[in-house]
């Protein structure tokens, strides 16, 4: 499905923290909120491809193990519960996150005849899988969120969006000198806006990859749609000449100029995660039947069978 029926209003919802806030005051607020954290990761790496400063996340488990870091060490909850779609690097990123913080996690996943590798993934380096049937991620956020209340873990929305996870990204894009334009895939937007403030003068370009994107969440960037499906791979001729997930960052790569005329950057937010036990493929149910695995009418969640 084309994603192209974006709402461009040039608002960054993450910038607009008070009546009349700028850019820069927004920036100074964020890495504020970092202040006195360490990162267990080390400063972001930046190499050159094809004339194109790259920041190579790929190097670690992730951008959002930046995002979560400093949220996780803010919290005292000892369990944290996301919605993990079957693609995406949020569940693996949280799962390391939690690992250096003493953390445990709950992934409420959409149900599926068979787990996908991202959603293995997360079961074998130690999650906690719900699975539910459901028509549309927005129900399974609510669900996880209302769980989360229910048990006294702590919620984190879809893409991280929380204002640790963006200041965690402001800080470390803070350690790398302003590109003149940024290329990056957007999903829900959360890097691109928290880049946006740490790099106030540089021009935005984004590749909607998954779906239309809605007020507040491109900010000032310009968006191309992507015409592949979300869950569909780019073509090998296509690839960067690095390690990239294929069905998301890789997608942005042939949009990006490289005539090195100006300075480009491209944020490669990581790349493929290796499962080391086929089996859990098999040894994991995730169907689930409409009836006994939906939403009741009093909102309690029936996760009968994790």
């Amino acid at each position: 499905m084309t994603h192209n029926n974006h709402v461009l209003d040039g608002v960054n919802k993450d910038a607009s923290l008070w009546p009349g806030c700028t850019l820069a005051d927004a920036k100074e607020y964020y890495l504020k909120l970092a202040e006195g954290w360490i990162p267990y990761n080390p400063p972001p790496v930046v190499k050159v491809h094809d004339n194109v400063r790259v920041v190579r996340d790929d190097m670690i488990v992730g951008t959002k193990t930046r995002a979560g870091d400093l949220m996780a060490s803010k919290i005292n909850n000892e369990t944290i519960v996301y919605s993990q779609p079957r693609v995406g690097l949020a569940g693996v990123s949280i799962l390391d996150v939690a690992k250096h913080h003493d953390r445990k996690v709950v992934l409420f996943m959409p149900s599926s005849k068979r787990i996908s590798h991202h959603q293995a993934c997360c079961i074998e380096r130690g999650a906690t899988p719900i699975f539910m049937r459901i028509a549309a991620m927005r129900n399974l956020n609510m669900a996880a969120e209302q769980w989360a209340e229910e048990n006294g873990a702590f919620f984190v929305p879809l893409g991280l969006r929380h204002e640790l996870a963006t200041a965690g990204i402001v800080h470390a894009a803070s350690q790398i000198p302003e590109p003149q334009e940024v290329y990056v895939a957007i999903s829900t937007g959360v890097l691109s806006r928290a880049l946006q403030i740490a790099w106030p003068n540089a021009k935005f370009v984004c590749v909607a990859v998954a779906r239309n994107l809605k007020a507040g969440e491109l900010g000032r960037a310009e968006v191309i749609s992507e015409k592949l499906a979300f869950a569909a791979d780019e073509k090998e001729e296509n690839l960067p000449p690095f390690p990239v997930v294929k069905s998301y960052d890789a997608k942005v790569w042939k949009y990006i100029p490289k005539d090195g005329i100006i300075d480009r950057l491209f944020w490669n937010v990581g790349q493929e995660p290796v499962l080391l036990d086929g089996s859990v493929y098999d040894r994991i149910d995730s169907e689930r039947k409409w009836k006994k695995h939906e939403v009741s009418s009093s909102g309690a969640v029936h996760p009968d069978r994790v």
